[in-house]
C-alpha cells in the first residue's frame, strides 16, 4: 500500500509518497476526508446520500463506485469496500487528526496548524448533507483551536511574554473577530510593550466593529481596561514613544520566576495586606526593566503607582525620593478622599498639592518632633485614601541611594499601613549597599518582615541570551544567531545591559545592519572580515563601570587593579606581597570587593567577578602601571611558591614577567614551564611556552633550538614547528556572527 497524506488545512489534497496527486475530484476528496475524520465502516447507502443526495439512487451508487475506483488508484489498499460498507483502514496521515491529537497532548504544537483554513475552497454542489457535515467539523476544529490559542495566550501573559501574547491574540481575533477576551489580551500586550496609543486605537476599532456588526458595546471588563490605559498616560516613561527605526527591545527573557512573584503580590495585597518586594541584582541586570514591566501590567489591572527614585548625591534634599513618588499620584483616583488637614501636611513636602486643592490652609509649626510625625502621618493618610480606591504600588528605584528621611518614612509607613492593599517595590543594586548608607538598615528591617520577598534578578543563561538576540534581531531561522549569542554571552556574562550595548556598538560601527521590511539583523555586504577584530567595551558600559569603580576607596581600587592584572585567580599571600599588607588586611579588603560584586572568592583565591569588568580595569591602567603590576605579580608569585611547586607556577611567572618587561625572568621561567608541560605530555602547551621564551630573548636561539628539538622528538612531529607564533587573541570574528549577509545594493 503506497504511503499517502491527506491535507485538509488549506485547499484539500492528497500526497502519495511525498508527491501531490492532483487527479482526484472534489467529491473524491470529500469522501476521503469524511472517511478519515469519521473512522469506521459506513454503508454505501449513507455515503451515496451524503455526497450525491440530489441524484437518483442508481446514479448515486454509480458515482460512488467511480469515486472509490479513483481513490483506490490514489491510495491503494487503504480503502476497503465490500458490497455493503466502505472504510479507511490503517493509520492515516492527516493534518486535521494530527491537530486534534496535539491539542490534547502538545498544545504548543497544535497552535502551528492552519486550522482557520480548514477545507478552504472545497465546495461540492448537490451535496447539502456533506456541506452540513463540513460545517460541523469546521466549527469543532475551530472551537478546539481557539481553546488552545486562548490558553496559550493567557499563559504568555502570565509569563510576561508580550510579543508571543500579541501574536496569539492576533490569531485569536483573526478567527473570532468579536472575542472581547482576545481584544483584552491584545490591548494588554501592546501596552506592556510600550504601545499605549496603539492599544487604545485597537480598542476603539473593536468598539466600532461591535456596534456595526451586532449593535452591541464592549463589556465592562474591556471598558475598564481601556479606562485604565487612558489614565495611565505619563505614569511610566516611554509608554507613547514613536517607534524608532532601530529598537533593541524584546520580551522579558529569563524572568518567569521573578514575574510570578510580582504578579502574585498584586493579587495577594487586597487579601493579605502590605507586600514587600525587593528586586536585587548587579548593575545592568534588568531590575528596573522588570519593575517597569510589572508596573505597566499592574496599571492595566487597576493599580495606582507612586514612583520615586534614589540618587547618588550628598546634596539630595530630605524626603526627596518619597516626594518624587507622591508627585506621581497627584492625578490618582482617591487622592481627594484624604482629609484636608493631612493634605496640608503633605503639601509641605509636595507644594503642587496647593494647586490641586487651592483651599488648603497653611500648617502651623508643631513643637519638637511632632512636626515630623505629623508629616509621616499625612503621607500615610494619603496612601490610605489611594488604597481605598485601588491597590497601590510605592516603587523606589535604586533604593540604596535613597536619603535617610525617605528611608525613615518608608519604615513608618510599613508599620502604619496594616491590612491595606499596598505593595512596596524597590530595586537594589548588588554591591552598592555600603555600611554607611541610610538604606542599609531599612533593607535589613524590610527583609525581616514576614511578607517580604527578596527577588534575585540573575544574569541570563547562554540560551536566554540567544532568545533575547533572536527577538531583538527578528531572527527566523531555527539556529540563526546561535554563535553570535554565544560570543555575546562570553563577553557580557549574561548581563542584558551589556548585551544590548555591545549590539548597539556593532550597529554604530557598521558591522550590523537591519533589513528595511522584516527588521531582521544582518551583516552588511560591505563589512570586511578585518572589521571584526575585537569587541571593544562600549562607551555606555565604560561610563557605568567607571562611575561604579570611582566610588571605591583608593585601597580597594588599588587591590582591584592587581586582581584584574593577574588575569586568573590570585592567592591572598601573593596579593599581600604585591601591596605590602598583611594577609589578614588583604583578605578584608578583598572581601569588601566581593561584597560589592566586583570580585569572586574561590578556595582562598580571588578573581574578577565579570570578564568585562576585568577588561575595563586593565584597559584603564596606564602602560607604566600595568607593567609594574605584572612585574610585581611575577616576583610575588615566585616568592610565595614553595620550591617543590615552583615548576607548576613557572608559566604564570613567565607570563607576568614578559608583560612586566623582565625578559631574563620571562625566558628562564618559560623554559621551566615548557619542561613541566613536556613532562605532562602537554606538547602544544610546551610549544607555546617556548614561543614566549623566544619573544623574550630571541638571541638565545641555540638554547631554544635544543628544547624545541627535544620536544619535537618526544611529540613525534615530523617537522620542527616555528617559534615565531603569537598567542591567539580572543576576538570577535565575522564567523562568530552567524547572521544572514545582506544583499549588495545595485
Amino acid at each position: 500500500m503506497p504511503g499517502f497524506a491527506l491535507t485538509l488545512f488549506g485547499p484539500p489534497h492528497v500526497s502519495v509518497e511525498g508527491r501531490p496527486d492532483g487527479r482526484l475530484s472534489a467529491k473524491a476528496l470529500g469522501l476521503l476526508a469524511y472517511l478519515a475524520l469519521e473512522p469506521g465502516p459506513h454503508s454505501r447507502e449513507s455515503l451515496a446520500c451524503l455526497l450525491w443526495g440530489e441524484s437518483d439512487e442508481e446514479a448515486a451508487r454509480t458515482s460512488l463506485r467511480q469515486a472509490l475506483l479513483h481513490l483506490r488508484d490514489a491510495v491503494g489498499d487503504a480503502i476497503r469496500a465490500d458490497r455493503t460498507t466502505v472504510s479507511l483502514i490503517g493509520p492515516v496521515e492527516c493534518d486535521a487528526t494530527a491537530f486534534l491529537a496535539a491539542a490534547l497532548s502538545e498544545p504548543r504544537k497544535a497552535i502551528a496548524f492552519d486550522v482557520p483554513r480548514f477545507a478552504a475552497g472545497l465546495s461540492i454542489r448537490g451535496a447539502p448533507e456533506f456541506e452540513e457535515w463540513l460545517d460541523r467539523i469546521r466549527s469543532r476544529l475551530l472551537r478546539k483551536y481557539l481553546e488552545v490559542v486562548r490558553v496559550a495566550a493567557r499563559e504568555a501573559v502570565a509569563r510576561s511574554r508580550w510579543r508571543e501574547a500579541l501574536d496569539l491574540a492576533e490569531r485569536w481575533l483573526a478567527s473570532d473577530p468579536l472575542a472581547e477576551e482576545a481584544m483584552g489580551v491584545l490591548m494588554e500586550s501592546l501596552y506592556c510593550q510600550g504601545s499605549r496609543a496603539s492599544a487604545l486605537a485597537r480598542y476603539r476599532e473593536f468598539r466600532d466593529t461591535l456596534k456595526r456588526e451586532i449593535g452591541a458595546a464592549p463589556g465592562e471588563a474591556l471598558n475598564d481596561l481601556a479606562r485604565q490605559l487612558e489614565l495611565a498616560a505619563g505614569t511610566a516613561d516611554g509608554i507613547d514613544e514613536v517607534p524608532a527605526p532601530l529598537r533593541f527591545e524584546a520580551d522579558l527573557v529569563g524572568r518567569e520566576a521573578q514575574w510570578s512573584v510580582l504578579t502574585h503580590a498584586l493579587h495577594a495585597a487586597p487579601v493579605e495586606g502590605p507586600q514587600i518586594l525587593l528586586l536585587e541584582g548587579e548593575a545592568g541586570i534588568g531590575k528596573t526593566r522588570l519593575a517597569e514591566e510589572f508596573i505597566r501590567w499592574a496599571i492595566a489591572h487597576g493599580a495606582t503607582v507612586l514612583r520615586g527614585q534614589g540618587y547618588q548625591s550628598t546634596e539630595e534634599a530630605p524626603f526627596g525620593s518619597i516626594a518624587g513618588a507622591l508627585r506621581g499620584g497627584l492625578a490618582a483616583p482617591g487622592l481627594s478622599g484624604t482629609d484636608p488637614e493631612w493634605l496640608a501636611e503633605v503639601a509641605r513636602l509636595v507644594p503642587e498639592l496647593n494647586r490641586r486643592f487651592p483651599g488648603l490652609q497653611p500648617v502651623s509649626t508643631a513643637p519638637g518632633g511632632l512636626e515630623r510625625l505629623r508629616l509621616f502621618e499625612g503621607v500615610a493618610q494619603v496612601i490610605l485614601a489611594l488604597t481605598a480606591e485601588r491597590p497601590t504600588i510605592l516603587f523606589l528605584d535604586d533604593l540604596q541611594w535613597c536619603d535617610g528621611e525617605s528611608c525613615a518614612l518608608v519604615n513608618f509607613l510599613l508599620r502604619r499601613l496594616e491590612r491595606v492593599p499596598v505593595i512596596f517595590l524597590a530595586t537594589i543594586t548588588a554591591g552598592e549597599m555600603s555600611r554607611d548608607l541610610p538604606a542599609r538598615q531599612l533593607v535589613a528591617d524590610l527583609s525581616s518582615q514576614p511578607r517580604c520577598r527578596s527577588v534575585d534578578v540573575t544574569p541570563l543563561t547562554e540560551d536566554e541570551v540567544w532568545r533575547l538576540v533572536r527577538q531583538m534581531g527578528n531572527i527566523r531561522t531555527p539556529t540563526g544567531a546561535r554563535r553570535f549569542a554565544h560570543r555575546l554571552y562570553e563577553v557580557s556574562d549574561g548581563n542584558p545591559f551589556q548585551v544590548i550595548e555591545i549590539a548597539k556598538m556593532l550597529f554604530a560601527e557598521g558591522l550590523l545592519a537591519v533589513t528595511p521590511v522584516s527588521r531582521e539583523w544582518v551583516i552588511p555586504a560591505e563589512a570586511d572580515a578585518q572589521s571584526f577584530s575585537r569587541i571593544e567595551i562600549p562607551r555606555s558600559v565604560r561610563d557605568a563601570l567607571s562611575a561604579r569603580i570611582a566610588r571605591l576607596p583608593y585601597e580597594l581600587r588599588d587591590l582591584l587593579a592587581s586582581i584584574a592584572a593577574a588575569g586568573r585567580p590570585v592567592r591572598t599571600e601573593v596579593l599581600s606581597r604585591v601591596h605590602g599588607f598583611s594577609r589578614l588586611r588583604v583578605a578584608a579588603l578583598a572581601d569588601a570587593l566581593v561584597e560589592r560584586h566586583l570580585v569572586d572568592e574561590e578556595e582562598g583565591s580571588y578573581r574578577m567577578a565579570h570578564p568585562l569588568i576585568g577588561e575595563f580595569v586593565r584597559s584603564d591602567l596606564t602602560t607604566a602601571r600595568r607593567g609594574e603590576l605584572h612585574h610585581a605579580l611575577s616576583l610575588a608569585l615566585e616568592e610565595a611558591s614553595r620550591p617543590e611547586r615552583l615548576k607548576e607556577q613557572a608559566g604564570e611567572i613567565a607570563w607576568h614577567a614578559e608583560r612586566g618587561g623582565d625578559d631574563e625572568r620571562a625566558f628562564r621561567f618559560a623554559l621551566m614551564a615548557a619542561e613541566n608541560a613536556r613532562e605532562r605530555l602537554g606538547f602544544d602547551e610546551a610549544l607555546a611556552w617556548l614561543q614566549l621564551a623566544n619573544r623574550a630573548m630571541p638571541a638565545s636561539r641555540s638554547i631554544l633550538d635544543e628544547h624545541l628539538a627535544a620536544l619535537a622528538q618526544q611529540a613525534g612531529w615530523e617537522t620542527i614547528p616555528d617559534l615565531s607564533g603569537d598567542p591567539d587573541q580572543v576576538a570577535l570574528r565575522n564567523t562568530d556572527i552567524d547572521l544572514r549577509i545582506a544583499a549588495r545594493s545595485g
